[in-house]
C-alpha cells in the first residue's frame, strides 16, 4: 500500500510537471503571437499606401495567416497598444487594409448593377432634410449640404443596385438581406469597417470598407476621391 501510494504520488507530481511545462509553451506562443499581432499592426498601420502598392507582391496566404492571428489576439493587440500609449484603432484600421486587400479581385468582378454602398448617417449635415424609412433607411433627397449628396449621385451615374445610409447596425443586414447584392462597399469609423468587412464576407459577399477621416456621432468626414475610386473598381 505504501509502495502504490508513493507510486501515485510520484505520477501525480509527473502529470502536474507536464502541465506546467505546456502551459508555459502555451503561454510563450500566445506572447510570441502577440507580440507579432502588436509589431505587425504597427508596421501596417505606419506604412499603408507601401503595403497597398506592394500588395501583388503579398501572397494571400501570408495575409490570411497574419489576418487570422490579429483577429485570434483583436482585444489583447488593442489592449496592449493602448497601454503603449498607441491609438489602438490602428488594428482595426489594419485588419480593415488586409480585409480589403483580400477581397479587392472579388468585388471588382462584380458588375456595378449588382453593388450596393452603405453610408453613415453621420456623414448628414445636422440640417438634413432626409426623410427616414424601416426599409430603406434615411433618403437622401439631394439638398447638397454634405457628400452623401455626391457619393449617391455617383452611385447613380454608376449604375449601383443601390446607395442607402444606415441609421443603425441592424439596418445593414436587413438591407443585405433584401436586396440580396453580389458585393458591398461600407463607410464608417474604423471599427465598424473592420467589423463590418468580416460579417458581410462570411456571408459570402466580396466587399471593401473605406474609413471616415474623421469618426465621430455628427459631422463626419470622408475622402470623396478614395470612395470613388473603390466605386469603380472593375
Amino acid at each position: 500500500m505504501e509502495i502504490r501510494g508513493k507510486m501515485t504520488e510520484f505520477l501525480s507530481q509527473e502529470v502536474l510537471a507536464y502541465i506546467g511545462i505546456l502551459s508555459l509553451i502555451g503561454f510563450g506562443i500566445f506572447l510570441i503571437l502577440l507580440i507579432i499581432g502588436v509589431v505587425s499592426s504597427y508596421l501596417f498601420f505606419r506604412k499603408r499606401e507601401f503595403i497597398r502598392g506592394a500588395s501583388s507582391r503579398l501572397t494571400s496566404i501570408f495575409l490570411r495567416v497574419l489576418l487570422s492571428i490579429l483577429d485570434f489576439l483583436y482585444l489583447p493587440s488593442k489592449k496592449v497598444i493602448s497601454i503603449l500609449g498607441g491609438n489602438d484603432a490602428m488594428v482595426d484600421i489594419v485588419n480593415a487594409e488586409m480585409r480589403n486587400m483580400l477581397l479587392k479581385k472579388k468585388f471588382s468582378e462584380v458588375p456595378y448593377s449588382e453593388r450596393i454602398i452603405i453610408l453613415p448617417q453621420c456623414l448628414r449635415d445636422t440640417e438634413c432634410p432626409a426623410s427616414f424609412s424601416s426599409v430603406d433607411g434615411a433618403r437622401c433627397v439631394g439638398c447638397g449640404k454634405c457628400k452623401i449628396y455626391e457619393i449617391t449621385k455617383k452611385a447613380n451615374k454608376l449604375g449601383y443596385k443601390g446607395a442607402y445610409i444606415a441609421p443603425g447596425g441592424g439596418f445593414v443586414k436587413r438591407i443585405i438581406q433584401r436586396t440580396k447584392p453580389r458585393a458591398v462597399i461600407g463607410i464608417g469609423c474604423p471599427y465598424e469597417v473592420n467589423m463590418g468587412l468580416l460579417e458581410v464576407s462570411n456571408m459570402g459577399i466580396p466587399c471593401q470598407g473605406i474609413i471616415l477621416l474623421k469618426s465621430g456621432c455628427v459631422k463626419t468626414d470622408v475622402d470623396l476621391l478614395s470612395v470613388y475610386s473603390v466605386m469603380e473598381l472593375k
